[in-house]
């Protein structure tokens, strides 16, 4: 877990929210679309063959997770440990070099945050390695207080730990947390922290996320509701 800065528990006055935690991809940097491509090609290379339903629902997903049900039958954990190290690598080499872009608005909502002086953190599904590299190739990886990993978690979403971990490492109760998610597990994940939830219409159909019941929606950052917007 990173934890560059702590922050104390007072609310903003200007902001109704003590913190707010971010999902990663589809959320501050748009990379639903390679996740796909990258969990088509891994898995094909290996026989199985997902459909667009299977690919769908790696969103918001840890690979580890992914794997276990495509691939984990007859299979040791050590195996297991080998393939989401394989899938990891090759996403991070796709990563590395595929054009990417931030989610549109992200940045001014992230800097509007810092000057409000409301701390922020990262909770996401993604390795260590490559929640870095996205806010590397973004240059927001200095815009976040913590940032929360699939290595920091036992269990992923929509299990709320990784939510819970990100809000502890800030110094803040979640249920005083806002939660910005695009998928379906997160917003599970945050609900079940006790978290309030913004869901970014970037990663699954309108009337899909409006059955999680989040408090707010929006199609990215250029558009938020209040009382979300700074």
């Amino acid at each position: 877990m990173h934890d560059s800065a702590r922050t104390g528990t007072q609310k903003s006055h200007i902001y109704p929210f003590a913190a707010v935690l971010f999902d990663l991809d589809g959320v501050i940097i748009d990379t639903t679309e390679l996740h796909y491509r990258v969990w088509d090609e891994f898995a094909r290379a290996r026989g199985y063959v997902p459909s667009q339903a299977e690919l769908n629902a790696t969103t918001g997903r840890r690979a580890e997770d992914v794997l276990r049900a495509w691939f984990g039958e007859g299979r040791t954990e050590a195996q297991l440990a080998t393939l989401v190290l394989e899938r990891e690598t090759l996403f991070n080499r796709m990563l590395a070099t595929a054009p990417v872009s931030a989610v549109p608005g992200v940045q001014a909502f992230l800097e509007a945050l810092r000057r409000a002086g409301v701390p922020r953190a990262v909770g996401t599904s993604a390795t260590p390695m490559n929640a870095e590299l996205a806010l590397s190739r973004l240059g927001l990886l200095e815009m976040f207080d913590a940032r929360v990993t699939a290595e920091d978690v036992v269990q992923g979403k929509p299990h709320p730990e990784v939510y819970l971990k990100a809000a502890s490492a800030l110094g803040v109760p979640p249920t005083e947390c806002l939660v910005v998610e695009d998928a379906v597990l997160g917003v599970r994940a945050a609900r079940a922290a006790g978290a309030r939830c913004l869901a970014l219409t970037t990663s699954f159909p309108r009337d899909v996320l409006l059955r999680e019941e989040p408090q707010w929606l929006a199609e990215d950052f250029r558009t938020l509701p209040s009382p979300v917007a700074l």
